[in-house]
């Protein structure tokens, strides 16, 4: 109990803490609020009460998040494509959380092997925090609070959806808090017999059986129980695993017995585990801890130890030429470090064409190996898809921008150093870097938009699609808006909040929730259905309301927050 209250007594404090700085350096209550606060004990009691509060609605709210886009939709979407039962659906849902959360996620997510951060190195090393008691403890809080949090959203989403079968929901929260310890144990094993960080370290032994396996668990949560509800349909042998009418001492309970007792037999083996202390010590050490530091500050010098091919005399005729001053500097940065900024591009443009190339050869195949009408239903169909999957192409066009990644080497490569110098933080330095980093991200996305494009136009042209031309006009053009408006929006939302810090952390509010409000717009965009020439309009009225309005923020605002935090 004491860890846990240590544990407790140094979160809140690191909490409480940033809280009060953000709060006195918010510019509308600056000076309005003195630095007392640090030393007031009943405002930082009151604060820390509701930083707990946040927390555990944030854990809620993620929760509940994570169940209605992972689990709930793919099911909605299923249910209206195949036409199961809600009955289904909800056996459904069981089956994906099962595999997702106490399958996968309890095997490659431990609470225990993992990078030690400052808390740790503080706790085990500073203040000689048991280590056997501290990991112990953890688990039971982490996974207990997990447990409830789970309960909690599974009553708010669920008891309103599918009113009466909550049972089985509380039976996969069993087999969920069964999982975790043997997930544990398993990592324990694992982390003894590779005498490295499973699923962490690079070796290709380790991390190619993560990919594999986490891999294999999605095939089965998404892809296993439609297949074989298709196949077999309503007499699936082992569907009353799954049942979603309640709970049953049948195979139900057969399972949870069996996750029981390997439970038991893996908290048995935890709390006879005797060497946690060489686990912390390899895990919270002060060098792995700093390690990260360490990392970030090779790469923020400009003269690291760069592994780039720069010739200098082709360099100099080749891009160097007839540039002075920042674009000097940019050609530079973006030459040495092509392979973050411009290798994402080339490797899109490769699959994309590949992709097209491989389409275009079946449809001149099918062309002369089928007959016209056999050919004109197979056009049709695979139209009437292009105009179903259209806004797919939102979300498909957000997972495939670099935009975000391309700041981030930004900063780590470049900015981290030079906005030490209060030349580089003038509005001018500021305004021209934007400038002409925005050109090179437009630039660097062009052929990546030209194969895409010219893929969809070719083989929807020898589809015979020559009377929809206007509506592949509008695919095209949302192609070509899309790309360029996810490239160029993460770069302003650099500039507006710099979010990141020295250390690798990413600090700010605004940003994260910016950068989650456009997970959820594309994402959501999955479920509308609007022709092409109309979804093109909506598409050209928010991309470039957008796009001005953050274009207008970057040139009032970076001059005042693009600083190093």
């Amino acid at each position: 109990m004491n860890q846990i209250i240590s544990q407790f007594q140094l979160f809140f404090a690191q909490q409480v803490n940033q809280l009060i700085y953000t709060i006195i350096n918010f510019k509308p209550l600056k000076g309005l609020i003195s630095e007392e606060w640090y030393a007031r004990s009943d405002i930082k009691k009151t604060l820390g009460i509701l930083c707990l509060i946040w927390n555990g609605l944030k854990d809620i709210l993620w929760k509940s998040l994570y169940f209605l886009l992972a689990v709930f939709v793919p099911c909605a979407i299923l249910q209206s494509n195949i036409g199961w039962s809600d009955h289904t659906m909800a056996s459904m849902m069981v089956w994906i959380f099962l595999i997702l959360n106490c399958f996968m996620g309890s095997f490659t997510n431990s609470h225990i092997i993992t990078n030690g951060d400052e808390q740790d190195y503080l706790l085990l090393n500073l203040m000689r925090i048991d280590a056997k008691s501290y990991y112990l403890t953890g688990i039971l809080w982490e996974y207990g609070k997990a447990a409830v949090c789970w309960m909690i959203a599974f009553f708010l989403i669920l008891n309103h959806a599918f009113p009466g079968h909550m049972g089985i929901f509380v039976w996969v929260i069993l087999c969920y808090i069964c999982c975790r310890p043997i997930g544990e144990a398993v990592s324990m094993l694992l982390c003894e017999h590779y005498d490295k960080i499973p699923y962490q370290d690079k070796g290709k032994e380790v991390q190619g059986s993560y990919y594999l396996y986490n891999f294999l668990m999605v095939v089965v949560a998404y892809g296993l129980y439609p297949v074989l509800y298709l196949v077999q349909g309503q007499k699936m042998v082992w569907n009353p695993l799954f049942d979603a009418g309640g709970f049953s001492m049948g195979l139900q309970g057969i399972l949870l017995v069996i996750l029981l007792i390997a439970a038991v037999v893996s908290v048995r083996y935890l709390r006879a585990y005797p060497k946690y202390l060489q686990v912390a010590r390899m895990l919270c050490s002060y060098q792995r801890v700093m390690e990260h530091q360490k990392e970030v500050d090779n790469v923020q010098s400009l003269d690291g130890q760069l592994k780039d091919t720069l010739d200098e005399d082709v360099v100099t005729e080749r891009i160097f030429q007839d540039k002075s001053g920042y674009e000097y500097l940019h050609a530079i940065f973006f030459e040495r470090h092509k392979k973050i900024v411009a290798r994402p591009s080339r490797i899109k443009a490769w699959i994309v064409e590949g992709l097209f190339g491989v389409t275009a050869v079946a449809v001149i195949v099918s062309r002369f190996m089928a007959s016209a009408a056999q050919f004109q239903e197979m056009s049709d169909g695979v139209w009437s898809t292009v105009n179903m999957l259209l806004a797919i192409l939102v979300f498909i066009m957000y997972c495939s921008s670099s935009g975000e990644k391309l700041t981030q080497a930004m900063f780590f490569h470049c900015d981290a150093s030079l906005l030490k110098y209060g030349y580089y933080r003038t509005p001018e330095a500021i305004i021209s870097s934007f400038r002409i980093r925005l050109r090179y991200m437009i630039r660097t996305e062009c052929p990546f938009i030209a194969v895409f494009c010219a893929g969809v136009f070719i083989n929807l042209m020898l589809l015979g699609r020559f009377r929809n031309i206007l509506q592949i006009i509008a695919i095209l053009f949302c192609i070509v808006m899309l790309s360029v408006f996810f490239s160029v929006l993460f770069l302003c939302m650099y500039y507006i909040f710099q979010p990141f810090t020295e250390a690798g952390n990413t600090t700010s509010v605004g940003y994260k929730i910016c950068t989650i409000g456009i997970y959820l717009v594309a994402y959501s965009c999955l479920q509308i259905h609007t022709p092409p020439t109309y979804f093109a309009a909506i598409i050209l009225g928010v991309t470039v309301v957008t796009l001005v309005a953050a274009l207008l923020l970057v040139w009032k605002l970076a001059p005042k927050t693009f600083r190093l935090k």
